[in-house]
């Protein structure tokens, strides 16, 4: 692997990670990443071999987070994706039906776990730690929904920063009702019905 983003909002744990794909892939660009809307925006997102990422940044909730992640995918063609979490497993594995044939690894595993388990993932593999699996079947989270797209993504995020759908519809040179049906396309997207929701998500 020749190029290799990673993206945590914690500069603690980006320099561990970052530490350990160096010493595993010594050749390898390592690019930063610290919010999810990085990746989508990143120029040369077609080019990287392999995104490792948590599943949320420093604007996205785990919800949105995924949404992005998926649209990241579907860019990509199907790259390797691997998700190192801190988030609890549970939770976790309601998501997989965004992320067909991503490698889960939770960053609470022991050390040489962790270790063996990236091995795995740089080999080939599609891994999910033990301490993330659920016994009973894990049910997929709203498979069939789609991904946003560009535009979407950017409604998304200035609705986030708390712009009105006018000041919105002038910032990107739309019109209002344009805006407007971006929003309700988002809003069915994410499986809710009115707007307290959708603020809802913006604050989890």
């Amino acid at each position: 692997m020749k190029k290799i983003m990673i993206m945590h909002p914690c500069i603690v744990t980006w320099h561990g990670l970052y530490q350990l794909f160096r010493r595993k892939l010594p050749d390898a660009e390592i690019v930063p990443a610290h919010s999810i809307y990085d990746l989508v925006f990143n120029d040369d997102l077609s080019d990287v071999d392999l995104i490792v990422s948590e599943l949320y940044g420093l604007n996205e909730n785990i919800t949105m987070g995924v949404k992005l992640l998926s649209f990241v995918q579907s860019v990509r063609q199907d790259k390797p994706l691997l998700i190192m979490t801190d988030v609890p497993g549970q939770q976790v594995l309601d998501y997989p039906g965004y992320l067909p044939g991503a490698s889960y690894i939770a960053l609470s595993e022991d050390i040489r776990q962790l270790v063996n388990q990236v091995d795995r993932v740089l080999a080939g593999n599609i891994v999910i730690s033990p301490s993330l699996r659920r016994e009973q079947e894990i049910r997929l989270f709203n498979v069939d929904a789609r991904p946003f797209s560009r535009s979407e993504i950017k409604v998304y995020s200035l609705l986030q920063e708390g712009f009105s759908i006018s000041q919105i519809a002038k910032k990107i040179s739309r019109s209002v009702k344009t805006v407007s049906a971006h929003k309700r396309n988002m809003m069915g997207k994410l499986g809710i019905e009115s707007e307290v929701e959708l603020y809802a998500c913006f604050n989890q």
